[in-house]
């Protein structure tokens, strides 16, 4: 058999880039190799985001830019665009030489093959289960990983099209996330995302309720992540606002390792636009829910709880007196950190039919205001940290120019996500040999921080 090489062109969030390490995965056990020069390639994946407009632009401009420059490869268009256009794309997408859906992904060695041997595979597998398995490559900054917890989604907010992609919940077993954890933590991986639609959902399909329990199936998750030995942060990524579960809260309390890190997307702070969007809970519901996470832990924890939080602007109907609430309601929460994203619209989600549909411009004024309130907050937090010694994971050392002995390390402190958040700027001395040695990508170093940018920290190399 002659040797194939492919090359994985990567979209999406962090939980799509976990799709993509395990088709990396299945491809190099079925014979394939990976390379990371697309010229090289005789099979490219574009592994696809389906979630918003501007994300699938972006895949489909990547598929049309893989066709004109790589003619002679076989492409397959893969991922959340693939799946939830499958039918679409069958007959009208010239450009793919395959479809390839996100279900079972172990599929993709069958469809590459059908690919080679002359046909038109258009694959969308069940979404039963969720992917996993071994991950031979990570397609993450040095020292982090991301671990899928759950797949699909059952909340059903009104604007969201990932049921429609993903299917309903579906959650790994905690024996099965555990050993998977081990196994990273055993390669010397220092930090471990965990990410799912929703990880408050985590064992909750099926009516199951949690409460007759005693604790939540993420605080039992969690428990299990406190018995592993070793040094280690575990960050909790996307939890739903409505059914957060507060015992997590004293996982975090007892076990340091374990951040104090809540990405919650509240998305609007209008009571009126919250139940449009299929919400349970109102503004001031998620308001005394950030309350009662910084009261909770701020005296039981050696770090000071961090919020992320997501907006959403421009939802169908929204008024400027709603938006002003929104506005308000950032302003009273103060996260550390928010994403604005403006309200795309898409078939088959309720949000579709909804009248009147705002204006993309008025849409992005509003979220400008957002972006810029946020920023002025962000700067705000981040002063605080001045003075400060941190922990921070190097992820790039950048050596210095011409004759100067004065390099830069890139990193992050526990408080900033991978990819979504600020950094570190670490400054140091290229004829210290202690501090070169510290400043070692997917290694920890400490820093005492000496100022603060918009989103990013400057410090020294301790």
């Amino acid at each position: 058999m002659k040797l194939i090489k492919f090359f994985l062109d990567q979209h999406g969030c962090a939980k799509n880039q976990v799709d993509g390490e395990l088709l990396i995965s299945y491809l190099e056990k079925a014979g394939y190799v990976q390379t990371s020069d697309p010229n090289d390639a005789g099979l490219i994946v574009v592994n696809t985001c389906g979630f918003i407009e501007s994300a699938k632009k972006e895949s489909l401009d990547s598929l049309i830019r893989a066709r004109r420059d790589f003619p002679k490869a076989k492409i397959v268009l893969a991922g959340c665009l693939a799946e939830r256009y499958a039918g679409v794309f069958a007959g009208s997408l010239s450009e793919a030489d395959g479809i390839f859906g996100n279900g079972d992904l172990a599929q993709i060695t069958q469809t590459v093959e059908s690919l080679f041997a002359g046909k038109r595979p258009v694959a969308s597998p069940p979404q039963t289960g969720v992917s996993s398995g071994e991950r031979r490559s990570l397609l993450s900054l040095p020292g982090s990983a991301y671990v899928k917890i759950t797949e699909g989604c059952d909340n059903c907010c009104s604007f969201c099209a990932i049921p429609l992609i993903r299917g309903s919940l579906r959650s790994r077993s905690i024996p099965d996330i555990i050993a998977e954890i081990q196994g990273l933590l055993a390669r010397g991986i220092f930090e471990i995302n965990l990410v799912g639609q929703d990880l408050a959902a985590f064992g909750t399909e099926g009516g199951n309720v949690w409460e007759s329990q005693g604790h939540s199936p993420l605080a039992s998750l969690l428990d299990a992540v406190s018995s592993l030995p070793g040094d280690f942060w575990l960050r909790l990524l996307y939890i739903h606002p409505d059914h957060f579960p507060l015992d997590i809260l004293d996982c975090a309390a007892k076990d340091q390792r374990i951040l104090p890190y809540f990405d919650i997307p509240f998305q609007s702070g209008d009571d009126r636009i919250l139940r449009a969007m299929n919400r349970a809970q109102t503004a001031e519901d998620y308001a005394r829910l950030a309350d009662t996470i910084r009261q909770t832990l701020g005296t039981r924890n050696t770090r000071r709880p961090v919020l992320r939080t997501t907006f959403l602007t421009g939802f169908p109907g929204e008024t400027d007196e709603e938006a002003e609430r929104t506005e308000a309601f950032l302003r009273r929460i103060q996260p550390d950190w928010a994403g604005v994203f403006v309200y795309s619209r898409e078939e088959g989600t309720p949000a579709a039919r909804l009248k009147p549909q705002t204006h993309k411009k008025i849409a992005k004024e509003r979220a400008k205001r957002l972006e810029e309130l946020q920023a002025q907050i962000t700067r705000e937090r981040l002063c605080a940290y001045t003075g400060t010694e941190q922990e921070v994971l190097i992820e790039e050392v950048i050596p210095p120019v011409g004759e100067s002995s004065g390099g830069f390390a890139i990193g992050r402190a526990w408080f900033q996500a991978p990819e979504i958040d600020g950094s570190v700027v670490v400054s140091y001395d290229t004829t210290d040999k202690d501090a070169t040695e510290a400043l070692t990508p997917g290694k920890r170093a400490i820093v005492r921080i000496t100022g603060s940018s918009d989103v990013d920290l400057q410090g020294d190399v301790v």
